[in-house]
C-alpha cells in the first residue's frame, strides 16, 4: 500500500513545495505505467480517514460534512471551489452574465453521463436548483432566483430579481450538488432509496457502504473529463484521532485529510518521504453558545467568555504555533470586508469576572460562578485547544466541563437536538464573505446558537446581492458590529492548513497539479506511484 497524507488548504497560499506534477488526462488517453518518468500510473487503491458516518449520500438536504467526502468525488456542480479557493467550471463548460446582471447563463459540457448509464441535461440541473432553492439547506442563498429555464439540453438560464455577487461562490459550495431527476423526480428527496447508493456523474462510482467501515468508490471509466487513475478510492471509518494517526504511520491509511495532530507536524515536516505544503486558510475555530438556554442567553456572560480567552495561549500551547491568532468577527480573508473599528478585544479578565456579576451569579469560595458543558469532537488539536479554554475560562469563574465525542453524536447533540449549552467547532467561511450568513443569519443552516436579529439578517441579505465591492464592504462592517454585539461566535483561532504527502502520492488537491483545477476533497487527478 502507498502513503499519502493530507489536510486541507484555501486562499492566500503559502509557496508550494516542489514535486512530481502532470496534467489532467483527456478521455481516451492511454496510461503508461512508469512511475520512474514521473508519468502518471494508472491502479492502485486510496485510503482516506472519515471521522463518522454520513447521515446520508444526498449532500443538499442538510449540511453533513461527511457527506461531503464522497459527493466530492461521486457528484459534480455547475462550479467548484478548488483547494485554492478559486471558481472553476465543472459540470458548466462556460458561462455568463447579462448586460443588467440579472441574468446567469450556464453552457453545459456534452457527453455527461449518470453512473447508471442514462445521459445527463440541463433538465437535472433545473430539477436539483429548484430543490435545493426551496427545500435545501443553502436555500437561504439562493433567494435572489426567480426562475431556471432549459433552452436546451445544454445550456441553463438563471433569472434573479437582482444582481449577484454571491450566486457563483454559492453555486461552488456546499449543498449544491447536481442530482439525477430521473431517479428523484415525483419522490420525497430525504428519503429516496439512492440516498444510500448515490448515483452521480462524477470521477467515481459508489460501490458499497458498510456502516462505521468503509465507503468504496470505483473508477468510472466514462467520467466527461477523463478516467481517473485510482481504481478504487475508500474511505475508512475511525472515529479516535489517535487511532487514525496509528493506523496512517502503519500504512493502513493514506490520508488524514486535516486531521493531523499539531504535535506531529513537526516530525513529518523532517521526515524526507514526505513533502508538507502550509497554507493560510479561510477555516477558523471558534465557540458558539445555545440562546435559548442559561446561561449564555445573557449577551454578558458571552461577552465574558470572549473576553476571558487567551487566544495567544491556544495558539501557541494548542496549535503549536500554527495558525494565528483571530482579530476579527469574520475571516480577515475577506480583507476588503474588515472593519478595523470592531476588533476581538484583549484578554481581560476582571472584565469578565464584572460581566458575569451583572448578569446576576455570584462567585463561591472558589471563586466559580456556575458550571457549563463545553462539548466538541475529536479533531486535529480540538482536545488541546479545550484544555487551553477550560484553564482560561476557570480564571474568570466558569467551571467548565469537557464532553469529547466523535463528530457523528456531536452533530446530532449539537447541531440536530440544540442539547448543549457551549460547543466547539471549525469549518470553511466560504469562497465568499456572504458565507458567514449559513452560521449567523436566522435562516442559516449552522446557526447552531439560534441567533435572530432582524438588522443583522437584513444586511445579510443585501451584502449577498450588492454586486459593487465598496458598498458590500459598508454592508458587512455594519454587520461585524452585530456580531460583536451578539456574540453568536466568538473566534478563537486562525487556521493555517498543513498538508504533508508522501512522496509516492501524486496529483492531490493540495498538489501543484490540483489545487488550482479540482475540489478540495476530490481525488480525481491522484495517482501512487509504483
Amino acid at each position: 500500500m502507498k502513503f499519502a497524507r493530507k489536510a486541507l488548504t484555501a486562499l492566500l497560499a503559502l509557496a508550494m513545495l516542489a514535486g512530481c506534477s502532470s496534467a489532467p488526462k483527456e478521455n481516451g488517453d492511454a496510461q503508461t505505467p512508469s512511475g520512474d518518468t514521473g508519468e502518471p500510473v494508472q491502479g492502485g487503491t486510496y485510503i482516506v480517514r472519515q471521522p463518522s458516518d454520513p447521515a446520508s449520500f444526498n449532500p443538499d438536504v442538510k449540511g453533513d460534512d461527511m457527506a461531503t467526502y464522497t459527493a466530492m468525488n461521486v457528484f459534480n456542480r455547475l462550479v467548484k471551489t478548488t483547494a485554492s479557493t478559486e471558481l472553476v467550471g465543472d459540470l458548466a463548460e462556460s458561462w455568463e452574465f447579462s448586460e443588467d446582471g440579472k441574468t446567469l447563463t450556464f453552457h453545459l459540457h456534452d457527453n455527461v453521463k449518470w453512473h447508471d448509464g442514462e445521459p445527463f441535461s440541463s433538465e437535472d440541473v433545473k430539477w436539483t436548483l429548484d430543490m435545493i432553492r426551496t427545500e435545501g439547506f443553502q436555500s437561504n442563498s439562493f433567494k435572489m432566483i426567480e426562475e431556471i429555464t432549459c433552452p436546451d439540453a445544454n445550456t441553463v438560464v438563471i433569472q434573479m430579481s437582482a444582481p449577484s455577487a454571491a450566486i457563483l461562490s454559492s453555486l461552488g459550495w456546499l449543498g449544491t450538488f447536481i442530482l439525477p431527476k430521473h431517479i428523484y423526480e415525483n419522490t420525497d428527496w430525504a428519503t429516496n432509496e439512492a440516498n444510500m447508493h448515490p448515483i452521480g456523474t462524477g470521477p467515481f462510482k459508489f460501490e458499497s457502504y458498510e456502516k462505521s467501515q468503509t465507503i468504496t468508490l470505483v473508477r468510472n471509466e466514462d467520467y466527461f473529463k477523463g478516467a481517473p487513475y485510482l481504481d478504487k478510492l475508500i474511505f475508512t471509518i475511525i472515529p479516535d484521532a489517535n487511532t487514525a494517526y496509528q493506523a496512517y504511520m502503519n500504512g493502513e491509511v493514506d490520508d488524514l485529510m486535516l486531521n493531523i495532530p499539531s504535535n506531529e507536524i513537526a516530525g513529518l515536516k523532517a521526515n524526507p518521504d514526505y513533502t508538507v505544503y502550509e497554507r493560510a486558510s479561510n477555516n477558523r475555530t471558534y465557540l458558539t453558545f445555545n440562546f435559548d438556554a442559561e446561561p449564555f442567553n445573557d449577551v454578558r456572560v458571552r461577552e465574558a467568555v470572549n473576553l476571558g480567552i487567551d487566544r495567544q495561549e491556544v495558539l501557541d500551547k494548542a496549535a503549536k504555533g500554527i495558525g494565528a491568532v483571530p482579530q476579527y468577527y469574520m475571516s480577515p480573508v475577506f480583507a476588503w470586508a474588515m472593519n478595523d473599528e470592531v476588533t476581538i478585544p484583549a484578554r481581560d479578565v476582571e472584565a469578565a469576572r464584572k460581566l458575569i456579576e451583572e448578569a446576576g451569579y455570584t462567585a463561591d469560595a472558589n471563586g466559580i460562578y456556575f458550571s457549563v458543558t463545553l462539548d466538541l469532537f475529536d479533531s486535529g488539536d480540538f482536545k488541546d485547544t479545550a484544555t487551553v479554554l477550560q484553564q482560561n475560562l476557570k480564571e474568570i469563574g466558569i467551571d467548565v466541563k469537557l464532553n469529547v465525542t466523535e463528530m457523528g453524536t456531536w452533530q446530532q447533540k449539537v447541531q440536530v437536538d440544540s442539547d448543549y449549552q457551549m460547543a466547539m467547532l471549525s469549518g470553511s467561511q466560504g469562497p465568499d464573505a456572504s458565507a458567514i450568513s449559513m452560521r449567523v443569519h436566522s435562516a442559516g443552516a449552522f446557526n447552531l446558537a439560534h441567533c435572530k436579529n432582524a438588522e443583522l439578517d437584513a444586511l445579510l441579505d443585501e451584502g449577498a446581492v450588492t454586486t459593487d465591492e465598496a458598498a458590500r464592504a459598508e454592508i458587512y462592517k455594519k454587520a461585524q458590529v452585530i456580531l460583536a454585539e451578539e456574540l453568536p461566535i466568538v473566534p478563537v483561532k486562525e487556521a493555517t492548513f498543513t498538508v504533508a504527502v508522501r512522496n509516492t502520492i501524486h496529483g492531490h488537491p493540495y498538489s501543484e497539479e490540483g489545487i488550482h483545477s479540482v475540489a478540495s476533497n476530490e481525488f480525481s487527478l491522484v495517482w501512487i506511484e509504483e
